[in-house]
């Protein structure tokens, strides 16, 4: 070009055309500089929607001088036609990571359909049943459709549950009182003591040895420490295992929106490595989705029959993955004796290879690395309160020293008062000490009522909005916004002349 005498005339709005009407020493360069037009618009700093150019053969001196008295010859803007170049650029790569985007939200779409995102008692009896467990004992609200800690509260929740009056909710809890998880639980104990009561104050009072009520006060009261003792220490479980799974959101959250903003929507990337980076982020996407199921999965087990569970064989459960990932990894992970670990390590190798390939800042693929570590630690806590229950000699010795308080109740109560009400107050008395035992029971293992479904629903729908296509005036595109612009199809139809 620069051994070519060539002038170039521009005609802006409102027709929008541009000349350009080349002197060289053959039509090859009037060629060649139209294809260099074509390939690369944003070269011309003025370009619009519709394009118009005219190609002239050679042209004499004559002609020359009559065009360069006639034309206006524009200043090349070095930055205009930077930015117009970075922005033709990430046009491109704004439709990669839409497609992507689409990707993700069309397979997030599939694992809804196989996992339940509803609430209602219909669905909690059906989780309970495919964990082989008897929701009966455990799941309030079956009935009644009451709040139930098996579930997440919404605003309707709260107020269903704290909302009414006192008056109500009082009443309330009175007329569902034959549906309580706990009645369920008790009753045939509490049946027993009342009837072992009735028969012990039938026994005629010369035959009845007497009894003072002082060692039953001073076993009732050592009886209630250990129960109140045994029961803050269960519901700091549950307390526990809500924190973690609390924690894997929120570190779920933060590695998905800094691999987005980082690999799938960082348009200042060049277009070799921008593919690259939109294949890491959609991968890394699909692996914390896989993550949250399969530590759900590993905690729930597999049922086995009724009101028995198992863990999981290898192999089974894998209907999530095989939606998420290549059938191939899908196998291997589901092969694993603990796939939510092993799925970490497949996320950490993307990340890796993006810092290889210089996609990752070093001190971005730290930060992703410190919640890889986080999510990890995650992992094995609730492998740790999984696999160590509180020490079942504190249970035992809770219920041995019950049955023996209610074996010598009937003792301290005979002689005062009939046998038929001997045998109501031990089974109110026995209800109220065994329900305390039972509700420390119900909670012994956390993840059996921690909304763990619910929650993993949770990250679904924070990752399926993380990877949403923004729009382009919100990314970053080298420092500057990006502008909506037509399809490709429908920019400058050209039109040779």
């Amino acid at each position: 070009a620069s051994s070519s005498s060539f002038a170039a005339g521009v005609r802006c709005p409102p027709t929008s055309t541009f000349r350009i009407r080349v002197a060289s020493s053959g039509r090859m360069f009037a060629i060649a500089t139209l294809a260099v037009t074509l390939v690369a618009p944003p070269v011309i700093p003025c370009c619009s929607a519709h394009v118009r150019l005219k190609v002239v053969g050679m042209l004499d001196a004559a002609e020359a001088r009559e065009l360069s008295s006639s034309v206006i010859v524009p200043t090349f803007n070095p930055e205009c036609a930077k930015r117009h170049h970075r922005s033709a650029i990430s046009m491109i790569d704004a439709t990669s990571a839409r497609q992507i985007s689409e990707d993700l939200q069309s397979k997030f779409a599939k694992v809804r359909e196989l996992r339940p995102t509803e609430q209602s008692p219909e669905v909690q009896r059906s989780l309970w049943s495919a964990a082989g467990l008897n929701p009966v004992y455990k799941v309030s609200g079956l009935f009644t459709g009451e709040p139930s800690v098996t579930q997440l509260f919404n605003h309707d929740t709260w107020t269903g549950y704290t909302g009414r009056s006192p008056f109500r909710r009082w009443f309330r809890t009175l007329v569902t009182w034959r549906f309580s998880t706990i009645l369920a639980s008790v009753w045939p104990i509490c049946l027993t003591c009342a009837l072992w009561s009735y028969a012990v104050a039938s026994i005629p009072a010369t035959v009845l040895p007497r009894v003072s009520p002082l060692p039953l006060t001073l076993m009732g009261s050592a009886i209630g420490l250990l129960l109140v003792f045994r029961v803050n220490n269960l519901y700091s479980r549950v307390t526990e295992a809500r924190t973690l799974w609390g924690r894997a959101v929120y570190l779920c959250r933060q590695a998905a929106q800094t691999t987005a903003t980082s690999l799938l929507f960082d348009f200042s990337m060049t277009k070799a490595k921008a593919s690259n980076a939109h294949l890491a982020a959609e991968k890394v996407g699909l692996y914390l989705a896989a993550f949250a199921w399969e530590l759900n999965s590993r905690l729930t087990g597999m049922g086995d029959g009724f009101a028995k569970t198992r863990d999981l064989k290898p192999g089974e459960k894998d209907d999530v993955l095989s939606v998420l990932l290549p059938p191939e990894e899908a196998i291997w992970i589901a092969q694993s004796r603990s796939r939510p670990l092993r799925i970490l390590g497949s996320i950490r190798r993307v990340l890796n290879g993006q810092l290889k390939d210089g996609n990752l800042h070093q001190v971005v693929f730290r930060k992703l690395d410190e919640d890889i570590k986080e999510l990890d630690l995650v992992v094995g806590g609730c492998e740790r309160l999984f696999s160590s229950p509180v020490p079942p000699t504190m249970a035992r010795h809770t219920i041995r020293s019950l049955w023996l308080w209610i074996f010598c109740l009937p003792f301290g109560l005979a002689g005062a008062m009939g046998p038929a009400q001997v045998a109501l107050w031990t089974f109110m008395i026995c209800y109220i000490f065994v329900g305390i035992e039972e509700v420390g029971a119900q909670v012994e293992q956390p993840f059996e009522i921690t909304p763990m479904t619910g929650l993993c629903n949770v990250i679904m729908f924070c990752l399926d909005e993380i990877f949403e296509m923004p729009p382009l005036s919100t990314c970053d595109s080298g420092g500057e916004g990006l502008r909506e612009s037509p399809p490709l199809e429908d920019m400058g139809k050209l039109e040779l002349l």
